[in-house]
């Protein structure tokens, strides 16, 4: 069983680890204590692959945690899979064992467990990276989720039941879940998705995050979500609709043959075409048109979900798709693939994989993970953990996990953290401004000396004409926002604020 069966010294009391207390076991590293107000969370993949040299693969570090296998309870393969890929998100982890979360449960959050699922979740990861003596694995090499399973079932039975379900599924259960469970949002403001008649710019896109923002915050939004702009054309006035939407992960096609990610990625941004029922209804024909959709990268999160939809299901048949989609290990780039340029460069890693082996109906699944800790792959297949070499193109993958490797830290998503933004722009472009103002001064004050002579009067105050001017130049360069109450709605809506640029 690998790493797992390492024995203890002879000359080392084994007494001494058993009498260790509970609290004791599953205190986290310093290193990984977060403070509930963070600004952002250490990208420790990317600092440890740069401050030393990755070990030989048949060295075991005494070190090294979160190997801990999970047991099956009958078809929760699929749930064991995807707990360890999570469990390996270095940031996650380092949240949950930092305990954060204790203080950022939204018990009256409607969409919520009201913090069962967090708590369940929380406490299982704590064990799964609790810190144990090597000379205690033989005993607690293998946990059992049975309370975790339990909780589950009790929000989403379908998952509790002991039939075979789809690992893509239960993740975005489960994120849902934390996401809602951990949202720093306590009232959540009234707020409309604008639909864009042109294609819109940067500020649309940063006004329209702010709104989701103002309703969802929370460490999922932190690492895992993104924006897309997805757009809409009649076939038939050729008028379109644009609006923008988060992202939590990618679901790419597969294609029919051997092919490399980035060319799911593509088919996935291709045009599609809709006909029929499935058209849009277009506002401005006022009826359902045949009509294009169109997907685009906007921006990119620090931690990507790419789902290579093998499943293919329709009204003459059911399949599984087999093909190998060859995979980066390393700086899998987005840079010609987005439709804006990004603040961080847009390239990932590779830290986790989960594979499904078998057919459409019978099937098993098994993760592969970096850990954090020695930056070893390990195979996590149930129970059983052991070593492997670098999991290179693996032909039944179908979920690989990317953590953004151009940062050194993943930052908190607030509107705070817009608004500075914003203000600084305002203040560079009311510098340019300024500065464009006092050479038109200066080009005035030139004119009125050459003009001296006739005017008799060298402090010609400016006309009314070129005040206005002054001030509308200002006005088009720079964007003053106050806050409005929005108009009055239903009773059954909380009170509501909506931005609105200034008259």
């Amino acid at each position: 069983m690998g790493i797992c069966q390492t024995k203890p010294k002879v000359n080392e009391p084994q007494t001494k680890m058993k009498k260790m207390n509970t609290e004791q076991r599953l205190m986290p590293k310093p290193s990984r204590i977060l403070d509930v107000n963070y600004k952002q969370i250490p990208n420790k993949f990317r600092r440890q692959a740069t401050q030393r040299r990755v070990q030989q693969i048949n060295q075991f570090d005494t070190d090294t945690q979160g190997l801990f296998g999970l047991t099956n309870l009958g078809n929760t393969c699929f749930l064991n899979s995807s707990i360890q890929a999570l469990s390996n998100t270095q940031p996650l982890t380092d949240y949950f064992m930092s305990q954060l979360h204790i203080k950022e449960i939204n018990p009256e959050n409607p969409l919520s467990s009201q913090g069962n699922i967090v708590k369940s979740f929380a406490q299982l990861i704590r064990l799964l990276w609790q810190k144990v003596d090597q000379y205690q694995y033989d005993d607690m090499k293998v946990l059992k989720p049975t309370q975790f399973i339990s909780t589950i079932g009790n929000y989403n039975p379908i998952f509790a039941e002991g039939t075979q379900e789809d690992a893509h599924e239960f993740i975005a259960f489960l994120l849902d879940m934390i996401h809602e469970d951990l949202n720093r949002i306590k009232k959540k403001p009234y707020v409309e998705q604008a639909k864009f008649i042109k294609f819109p710019t940067n500020e649309d896109a940063e006004q329209e995050w702010k709104k989701y923002l103002s309703r969802n915050q929370s460490i999922i939004v932190d690492l895992f979500q993104g924006q897309v702009l997805d757009t809409l054309s009649c076939l038939t006035c050729k008028s379109s609709r644009y609006c923008f939407e988060p992202f939590m992960y990618l679901s790419v096609p597969v294609l029919n043959r051997e092919c490399d990610l980035l060319e799911c990625i593509e088919e996935y941004l291709k045009k599609e075409t809709l006909k029929g029922e499935e058209g849009w209804n277009c506002t401005n024909c006022k009826s359902r048109r045949d009509s294009n959709k169109k997907i685009d990268l906007w921006t990119m999160p620090n931690i990507l979900i790419i789902h290579l939809k093998r499943f293919k299901f329709n009204s003459q048949f059911r399949a599984k798709i087999r093909s190998l989609v060859k995979y980066p290990i390393q700086n899998l780039s987005f840079e010609n693939l987005v439709c804006t340029k990004q603040i961080e460069k847009p390239t990932y890693d590779l830290y986790g994989i989960i594979n499904h082996s078998g057919t459409l109906t019978s099937g098993h699944y098994t993760a592969y993970a970096k850990n954090r800790d020695d930056l070893h792959w390990y195979h996590y297949n149930d129970s059983l953990v052991t070593p492997v070499q670098q999991p290179e193109n693996l032909s039944d993958a179908y979920l690989l996990f990317y953590f953004k490797n151009s940062v050194e830290e993943f930052k908190r998503q607030t509107l705070e953290g817009i608004n500075v933004s914003q203000k600084r722009k305002t203040i560079k472009n009311t510098i340019v401004i300024k500065q464009t103002i006092l050479n038109m001064q200066s080009q005035q004050s030139n004119s009125n000396i050459s003009d001296n002579k006739r005017n008799n009067n060298n402090n010609i105050a400016p006309s009314i004409s070129s005040q206005a001017q002054k001030k509308m130049l200002f006005r088009k360069q720079t964007k003053h926002f106050q806050i409005v109450k929005a108009q009055e709605q239903p009773s059954f809506q909380q009170e509501s604020y909506v931005i609105q640029e200034e008259n």
